[in-house]
């Protein structure tokens, strides 16, 4: 079933090609000036950042794999700086989505499908993608899984797409749900490679007060991971999850 919010197929459609020019930026912000004493400082550059889809690494065009992380509720975006530096590379284009994480997560889902269609658009050589949510960005990645199906279907070339979720808040609690009117009935299969990466629920600062874990996903074709403990002598928790899921997706 369709979420209730979501509007025809074909009006849909038609949207992603209404594409909001203002939506994608080039930021000065750069991934190479990274270094173990400036995550704090870079996150806080990510999310002074407007909302829209904001390209982080310099490109010359050429690069076959596009890699968009998507950020949590109240993120102070240090979380998200060494992760996308891992995955970035002369083969990658990597870009940061900002959005408004204080309203409902399936509002205004179509902003990140036009923004995905012009950052394809403007880079012909792309043939994979890799969208990685954490937290609350998880919930809104998960109710635009239909649009960025239907999306991939206009396309004329192949996109091997992965979905990565990432300590998601995918089984929000009924005030949440009820609050914002979300139809909760996901496909069971999609087109798209779908991965859980879930924290020790225990361990998981966020999530640790919940009766149930949630970062359920329910929908079989999923591939499920639960996190280690503990990551570089530290205890695994919400934050660090991106960054040990970033090595994982950068020995493959």
């Amino acid at each position: 079933m369709r979420p209730k919010n979501i509007k025809t197929k074909a009006y849909k459609l038609v949207s992603i090609w209404l594409v909001t020019f203002s939506s994608i930026t080039i930021s000065a912000f750069d991934l190479d000036n990274f270094n173990q004493d400036n995550a704090i400082e870079l996150g806080q550059d990510l999310i002074k950042m407007p909302f829209g889809l904001h390209q982080l690494s310099k490109s010359d065009n050429l690069a076959e794999t596009l890699i968009i992380g998507i950020h949590g509720s109240n993120s102070e975006g240090y979380e998200w700086v060494y992760p996308l530096w891992k995955l970035n590379n002369d083969f990658t284009e990597v870009y940061f989505y900002r959005w408004n994480d204080e309203q409902c997560a399936n509002k205004d889902n179509y902003i990140l499908i036009n923004s995905l269609a012009k950052v394809l658009k403007d880079n012909p050589n792309i043939q994979n993608i890799k969208v990685l949510a954490h937290s609350y960005g998880g919930l809104h990645l998960l109710h635009s899984l239909l649009l960025i199906e239907e999306f991939l279907e206009t396309q004329s070339r192949s996109l091997k797409t992965e979905i990565h979720f990432i300590a998601s808040l995918l089984s929000p609690p009924k005030l949440i749900s009820l609050g914002c009117n979300m139809d909760n009935n996901f496909k069971n299969t999609y087109s798209m490679s779908v991965y859980n990466w879930k924290t020790i629920q225990s361990l998981d600062g966020a999530f640790r007060n919940y009766a149930k874990d949630p970062q359920e996903l329910k929908a079989p074709s999923n591939i499920e991971t639960r996190l280690p403990s503990s990551y570089n002598g530290r205890k695994l928790g919400h934050n660090w999850s991106i960054s040990w899921v970033a090595d994982q997706i950068f020995k493959e």
